[in-house]
């Protein structure tokens, strides 16, 4: 018989929505943890696991926004206040969100009524949400919040080589989550256009072994200063080299995940966008293990181009995404099956 498994919640990032989504599911497929999922409503997902699963998940998730265990699921049209207050205690707080508007008197009468309590949520021993959303109360203990200090220390201005542009760790996270690794197998991902190794010390603070290449000995050195800098010497191999991969055998890694240049003055001289993503693309397949996944992402005005390039050389897109990152600047987000 298997492991007893209990019912959790997970609340994703609303603002990357299918991007999260993806991002829990390829964790928890990566792995082989035991699981069921239960139901979705919106950006929540109910699902029973064991511990071990959920270790996992707030180790390694980036758009992973709250996790608990669940205690509840009532309507509206209970009388919440009398549920409510079975599932607490003198060590209890209470913290009620009305989601997109969805029970906000409710809401406002709950928090009212429980915050004579006057427990501050970092002190309480047990912190319990209600979620309001859709005609239903979703009461659970929170285990799990994301802070932005778990991401802070390996932003792009704290690293000791600070390169313009270069992606924020929280989405370098989910990018290297959605190339559907195993950390607890340690397996290895190669960026070939690693920069100053923003994705690599990601990968690195998981547990995965990274090799990351760039053809410029500026990015390689920084790249290693950084490596350096954040203890992942062990895992990251620093190499300078072009995008054909020569160097590598065939079929060495499990995965790619990379932010290919696609500025005027980051693609080479000697290169065009549409030569170089060709080149990547094709070539990625020669070292990439089969049942693997190439990640990458590219601003939204090569989509059409990208997509035409990826359709002659007969790739399969397995999933897009986008991410908005600023008003002049879209990326769309690859993911491809080799």
């Amino acid at each position: 018989m298997g492991n007893t498994l209990t019912m959790y919640i997970a609340r994703l990032s609303n603002e990357l929505l299918s991007l999260a989504i993806s991002e829990f599911f390829s964790i928890v497929n990566a792995e082989n943890i035991e699981y069921n999922i239960n139901k979705r409503i919106d950006e929540f997902i109910f699902f029973k696991s064991s511990e071990d699963l959920i270790k996992l998940l707030i180790i390694r998730s980036a758009l992973l926004i709250e996790l608990g265990k669940v205690i509840d699921i009532l309507t509206e049209d209970d009388y919440l206040y009398d549920a409510i207050k079975n599932y607490i205690d003198i060590d209890s707080c209470i913290d009620v969100d009305s989601i997109r508007g969805f029970g906000k008197k409710n809401a406002f009468q709950i928090q009212k009524l429980f915050s004579s309590m006057g427990i501050r949520w970092r002190k309480c021993k047990k912190r319990i949400k209600i979620a309001l959303i859709a005609g239903l109360a979703i009461i659970y203990e929170v285990l799990y919040r994301r802070k932005e200090v778990k991401f802070y220390d390996r932003e792009p201005h704290h690293r000791p080589c600070y390169r313009p542009g270069t992606m924020k760790p929280i989405l370098a996270r989910a990018l290297v989550n959605i190339a559907k690794v195993s950390s607890k197998r340690q397996e290895h991902i190669l960026d070939p256009f690693c920069g100053v190794g923003g994705i690599a010390l990601e990968a690195c603070n998981m547990g995965l072994q990274v090799t990351c290449i760039d053809i410029d000995k500026k990015m390689i050195d920084g790249a290693k200063i950084n490596s350096n800098a954040y203890n992942c010497e062990d895992k990251v191999e620093v190499i300078q080299s072009d995008s054909l991969y020569n160097i590598f055998r065939s079929r060495f890694f499990n995965a790619i995940v990379t932010d290919p240049p696609y500025g005027i003055q980051s693609v080479p001289r000697s290169q065009t966008l549409q030569n170089l993503i060709e080149r990547f693309i094709y070539n990625s397949y020669e070292v990439v293990k089969r049942g693997g996944h190439i990640v990458f992402a590219i601003p939204i005005h090569f989509e059409n181009l990208i997509d035409m390039l990826l359709n002659d050389l007969n790739v399969i897109v397995l999933e897009k995404h986008l991410n908005r990152v600023h008003g002049s600047l879209t990326r769309v987000i690859y993911v491809i099956r080799v």
